[in-house]
C-alpha cells in the first residue's frame, strides 16, 4: 500500500496538513516549544495527546455550534506572537506557559477533526480515520519541534522569530478570509 491509496487511515493522516487552521496551530505550538529549549517535551506531549483524544471523544458526543476554526486560528496567532517576542523563560516556567496552550490546542484540534460520516459504515472506519489524524498531528508536532529545537540558536534565534511572524501572518490571512462575506 502506498501513501496515496485512499484508505480511511490515510484520509485521516492527510487531514491536518490540508487544514490551514490545524496546521498553523501545530506549527506555532511546536516552534514555541522548540524555542523554549524543549525537545519532545515529555509531560507536554502527554498532555497534548490526552487533550487530543479528549477532543476526539468530546467531538463524538457533542457537535459545537460555534466556529472551532476561529479559536484555532486565534490560538495560533497568540502562540506565534509569543515566538516573535522570544520570551526567555526558565525551564519550570516555560512548562507552565506551554501547558495551557497544549491543552486548549489539543481539545480544539480534536473538536475540529470530524471524518465524513456515511450512513451504514461501522465505528471502525471512524476510529481508523481518527487514528490517522492523531498520528499525523503527533508526527507534525514532533518533526517541527525537532527542527525548531535545532534551529533555535541560529543567528541568535532570528530564524524562529521569522517563522513565528510568518505563522502569525498566515493566521491573520486565514482569519481575514473567514470574515469575508461571500
Amino acid at each position: 500500500m502506498n501513501l496515496f491509496t485512499p484508505t480511511w487511515f490515510m484520509e485521516g493522516l492527510w487531514h491536518p496538513p490540508q487544514t490551514p487552521s490545524q496546521l498553523l496551530v501545530l506549527l506555532a505550538l511546536a516552534v514555541f516549544a522548540g524555542q523554549q529549549g524543549r525537545l519532545f517535551p515529555g509531560s507536554l506531549l502527554l498532555f497534548f495527546i490526552a487533550s487530543l483524544i479528549g477532543g476526539f471523544v468530546l467531538n463524538h458526543f457533542y457537535t459545537p455550534n460555534w466556529n472551532v476554526e476561529l479559536f484555532l486560528l486565534v490560538i495560533a496567532l497568540i502562540t506565534s506572537l509569543l515566538v516573535v517576542l522570544r520570551l526567555e523563560l526558565s525551564p519550570g516556567l516555560s512548562k507552565w506557559v506551554l501547558l495551557p496552550f497544549a491543552l486548549i490546542s489539543g481539545v480544539m484540534l480534536g473538536l475540529d477533526s470530524t471524518p465524513i460520516m456515511i450512513p451504514g459504515l461501522g465505528n471502525e472506519i471512524t476510529y481508523n480515520w481518527l487514528a490517522g489524524a492523531l498520528t499525523s498531528m503527533l508526527l507534525l508536532f514532533s518533526v517541527l519541534n525537532a527542527l525548531s529545537y535545532v534551529s533555535r540558536n541560529l543567528v541568535n534565534g532570528v530564524v524562529l522569530r521569522v517563522a513565528g511572524s510568518w505563522i502569525a501572518t498566515s493566521a491573520l490571512f486565514v482569519l481575514t478570509l473567514l470574515f469575508v462575506k461571500q
